[in-house]
């Protein structure tokens, strides 16, 4: 009981002065949140760079159901003519379903590790961009620390929407990458007369 007792003293005591140290310290500093996520995927090279991951996914994507089909009719096609199909036949069709299936199984798990490597490499690639602006915004405007609400095993539980910086890094993003991207060619000059 009286260990108990001084135990609450002594946290009594340093929630006391924790503030005090806190002050004495000077203001804690500004804090910004950023989606890293949507900063990426918002921004014009991200845009571009996702539209066309997208595209090629969906390709894969169709390409792997046409597969997945055609498994599907052989597999009723065995169903519905086992009893009149030989043993040879049946056994060649039950093949030809194995064999597809384990083709399709290998695709399937060479495309997700070729779009997770294509999707790695643009967010890896956009966010080396991002990174600098990002420190050169907080510089600026004097934040202490930005945290990235995108991560899922971040500790963020709540964060006011005011100190949200995710749409003014996407449009410094847009600002800072645009030139090089969409340098327009220069106009020949007219012919003169």
């Amino acid at each position: 009981m009286l260990i108990n007792r001084k135990c609450a003293l002594w946290l009594s005591a340093c929630a006391l002065i924790m503030p005090y140290n806190l002050f004495a310290q000077g203001s804690p500093g500004k804090i910004g949140v950023l989606h890293v996520y949507t900063a990426i995927s918002q921004c014009a090279e991200g845009k571009q760079a996702l539209g066309e991951f997208e595209k090629k996914a969906t390709a894969k994507k169709e390409e792997l159901e046409k597969k997945n089909n055609e498994i599907q009719e052989l597999q009723k096609q065995l169903q519905s003519q086992a009893r009149t199909l030989n043993d040879d036949s049946r056994a060649a069709l039950a093949k030809s379903i194995d064999s597809k299936t384990t083709e399709l199984q290998r695709a399937t798990d060479d495309a997700q590790k070729e779009f997770g490597q294509m999707q790695n490499e643009i967010l890896g690639r956009i966010g080396n961009k991002i990174g600098p602006l990002v420190q050169q915004y907080a510089k600026e405007h004097n934040f202490t620390i930005i945290v990235d609400s995108s991560n899922q095993n971040s500790q963020l539980i709540y964060a006011d929407p005011g100190i949200d910086i995710t749409d003014d890094i996407i449009k410094r993003v847009d600002t800072a990458l645009a030139p090089a991207a969409a340098a327009p060619a220069a106009a020949p000059a007219a012919p003169k007369k």
